[in-house]
């Protein structure tokens, strides 16, 4: 694949790697590099995602442009006379637009990457300017996320609001998948909805553990809880709450000497200001390994979204014992009891919460086979060789 030329288009910066998405886009960026690839990448800039700490590589050319993309009233507001989804068409950016046009102007490309939905308004650029072979790297099923999210929705303002948002938001995904040349997705269980309306050619190219296993240094000497994850992603804050609500405060109550710690970026009111028996909320962290090294069972206990859960498979890389919902392991092919815990109640959750407690050797032996999962099944190597189909 030496000498092959791809450009990666990128709704967020790939680093630093603060969460899933970025993590799902650095991946692909360096695979492509390990292939001998010359790499292109332009990526948007935001107040949520800023950019630093980009590698060096003399086949890459990295750039991020600054954009707004924030959600505003008046926008918003403005977007109903129209017939574009507000949560794609606040990506719609003319300087970025201006940044492909002209890096199409002075090279041509092998392959070009659309990473996921919120960069699918270039396409027709790429196409005018572009004879490249294009593949939308999907993330997740956008959709079915806010399907989830309009259920939970009590207000009958902004319930109507979004539901015509989910709407166009469906239209626009679905449209986009017949569009493109390609289509790689995070997930096979993504994919095999995806199949049901595309004909497009269609491949899973999952994430990977690092070629050397992140280093599994467990410095923790007592069973505690914890969950790791990006608060400012609504799935992500909707679970803790549901947590704290529902399990956590009488879980806590039967055994006073537990401890839960939460970490995480763009935490909200709701959260960092909850009182909580037993609760340390250590807002976001440095490094994510040296936070999960530090304590015992992870948590996840996610009731909406798609694609992969990139944190579930660091903690299998790292020894963890986890306890989560039967949709956070979607894609990842875990067997309950063996190397993972699952929980899908309240009382599922105390329940396997308590077994943590009363069988600290099970919780090892689970932490133990989840490791041994993830190092087989997570590899670079599978995922090389599925972007080397792309390339051909």
């Amino acid at each position: 694949m030496e000498g092959k030329k791809v450009l990666i288009l990128a709704h967020k910066p790939a680093y630093p790697k603060i969460d899933g998405g970025c993590v799902a886009i650095s991946q692909v960026l360096e695979a492509f590099l390990d292939l001998g690839c010359d790499v292109n990448f332009l990526g948007m800039e935001t107040k949520k995602h800023p950019s630093k700490n980009t590698i060096e590589h003399s086949k890459l050319k990295y750039k991020t442009i600054p954009v707004n993309t924030g959600l505003h009233f008046w926008s918003a507001l403005k977007n109903l006379f129209t017939k574009d989804s507000y949560f794609l068409a606040r990506f719609s950016q003319q300087t970025f637009e201006q940044e492909i046009i002209c890096t199409l102007n002075k090279q041509s490309f092998d392959l070009i990457i659309f990473e996921s939905l919120f960069t699918s308004s270039y396409l027709d650029i790429v196409k005018k300017y572009s004879q490249a072979k294009t593949i939308y790297r999907s993330h997740n099923i956008e959709h079915q996320i806010w399907e989830t999210q309009l259920l939970e929705e009590n207000n009958i303002f902004r319930k109507s609001y979004l539901k015509l948002q989910v709407n166009r938001l469906k239209k626009e995904e679905l449209k986009f998948w017949k569009e493109v040349d390609s289509i790689a997705s995070i997930s096979e269980k993504d994919s095999k909805h995806i199949r049901l309306h595309t004909k497009k050619e269609l491949t899973t190219i999952g994430l990977y553990c690092k070629n050397n296993p992140l280093k599994q240094k467990d410095q923790s000497d007592k069973v505690d809880f914890f969950h790791l994850g990006a608060m400012d992603w609504q799935p992500n804050q909707q679970a803790i709450s549901w947590f704290l609500e529902n399990v956590w405060t009488g879980f806590n109550l039967k055994n006073p000497e537990t401890e839960f710690h939460i970490a995480g970026r763009g935490m909200n009111s709701s959260i960092l200001d909850t009182n909580r028996r037993g609760l340390h909320n250590h807002k976001e962290v440095a490094d994510a390994a040296k936070f999960i090294n530090a304590h015992k069972i992870m948590l996840v206990p996610l009731f909406s979204g798609s694609g992969i859960r990139v944190k579930i498979i660091e903690g299998m890389a790292l020894g963890k014992c986890i306890i989560c919902t039967s949709l956070a392991t979607e894609g990842i092919k875990t067997s309950n009891l063996e190397n993972i815990l699952i929980a899908n109640t309240k009382e599922e959750f105390i329940e396997q919460m308590q077994f943590c407690l009363n069988e600290p050797k099970r919780v090892a032996e689970i932490g133990g086979f989840a490791r041994e999962f993830a190092i087989a099944n997570f590899s670079k190597t599978e995922v090389s060789l599925q972007l080397k189909n792309l390339l051909r």
